[in-house]
């Protein structure tokens, strides 16, 4: 009895010992399998109470702030990530090695007579898989004719200087060694932010964006020149999210900022890149003269964006109207002396579950694209089609292959 008594006080005595202690002196170990934003492995992360933790997807970030906040992160607690995964999204990514030196060594470039290409990211806008192309979608991709292969680099350009992510970057290069050893042609074409339009994400001012952006359009043109990249765009929709950088001044002060812009991105990418540059752009009736005399400018190929809202508000008749942007951007083409192309067809937010009317209508409103762009005089240089997964939705996405198979043979 006397050592149940005794027992009985030593625990007390400890559980008060412990429960006294200052908080800010306690550990709080953690199993990060069982953490949203812990790093995969099930690795035990010690973190103390109230303190921030990544969520997963939160890190790196989409702007240097929170880039330095996940880096802070990782340096104060190295048992909470995996060993070089400072500023890397937290169990949400892959790591890829990149292309050994002999299978870029081996790479060249062959253009074809009209481009017909698909538009896969990698991860558009960071919000994709993260995984790498597969000999079979390659394949499948070829079965449906395209010749070419659209990707994305996932950059910040928020702070001190343009930044690619790296495991968008790996994902990236290895894409570009598998596609061009498949026999498709490729064009990488850079983001500002690793966040669509209408995000609020603000850079710095134009001055020092301008200079850094200038910077990257040389190393993004170096880099793609030593993988015999065949086309490049270094202007990626400028008209959407620059025109949101409202801290820059009016509506006109921006464009006039855009339009001055453009060419010189272009130039300064050549200076290391031999390839076909194309720009791209969107809207062109709703754009100034002089943005739109700065897209060609430069350039070997002027691209215009085409995709309006697919959806039951948006009547099948105003949709038919919206393609007389082909049109009107070919007809200012040829006075530029600048072949032009539609430089991405989108049917829908890719990133959101496609709703019945997408759906049932995927291939009736495909429709209206094919053949306004086969209207146009003069004919494009080519056409880009956004997302092969498209092609799996059901009851109209095979269909809509065929469908496109047949519209790139009538493209010659």
């Amino acid at each position: 009895m006397k050592k149940i008594i005794f027992c009985l006080v030593l625990l007390l005595s400890l559980f008060l010992i412990i429960g006294c202690q200052p908080q800010g002196e306690r550990e709080l170990v953690r199993d990060s399998s069982e953490r949203p934003g812990g790093p995969p492995g099930g690795f035990q992360c010690s973190v103390q109470p109230g303190e921030w933790v990544p969520e997963r997807g939160e890190c790196p970030g989409t702007t240097s702030e929170m880039r330095t906040k996940c880096e802070e992160f990782c340096a104060k607690h190295k048992d909470c990530c995996a060993p070089g995964q400072e500023g890397r999204d937290f169990g949400g990514r892959n790591n890829f090695a990149l292309p050994e030196s002999k299978d870029i060594a081996e790479l060249t470039r062959s253009y074809p007579s009209t481009i017909k290409a698909i538009n896969e990211g990698p991860a558009i806008y960071g919000q994709g898989q993260y995984e790498l192309i597969s000999d079979e979608t390659v394949d499948l991709m070829k079965e449906t004719g395209f010749n070419t292969i659209q990707l994305l680099t996932i950059n910040d350009c928020t702070g001190e200087k343009c930044l690619m992510d790296e495991t968008s970057k790996s994902v990236l290069l290895n894409d570009i060694v598998q596609a061009k050893k498949k026999g498709l042609a490729v064009w990488v074409a850079t983001e500002f932010v690793n966040a669509p339009p209408g995000s609020d994400i603000k850079l710095p001012e134009y001055q020092k964006f301008k200079t850094i952006y200038l910077d990257f359009s040389r190393e993004i043109g170096a880099l793609m020149e030593q993988y015999q990249v065949e086309y490049l765009t270094v202007n990626n929709e400028p008209d959407l999210f620059l025109q949101e950088q409202t801290q820059w001044g009016s509506e006109e002060q921006i464009s006039q900022y855009i339009t001055k812009l453009m060419p010189l991105a272009v130039a300064a990418a050549k200076e290391n890149f031999h390839g076909k540059i194309i720009n791209k752009i969107t809207q062109p009736q709703k754009r100034s003269a002089e943005l739109l005399a700065a897209s060609f400018k430069n350039a070997d190929i002027a691209g215009v964006d085409v995709g309006p809202p697919m959806s039951a508000q948006l009547s099948y008749e105003n949709y038919i109207k919206e393609f007389a942007d082909y049109k009107y951007y070919a007809t200012l083409a040829k006075k530029a002396g600048v072949p032009w192309m539609n430089a991405e067809y989108w049917q829908y937010n890719y990133f959101a579950i496609p709703t019945e009317f997408i759906k049932l209508n995927q291939l009736k409103y495909a429709q209206v694209s094919f053949n306004a762009y086969l209207a146009v005089e003069p004919k494009g240089a080519g056409y880009v089609w956004n997302d092969f997964r498209t092609f799996s939705l059901e009851p109209n996405g095979e269909a809509t292959q065929q469908e496109i198979k047949k519209f790139f043979g009538e493209m010659g």
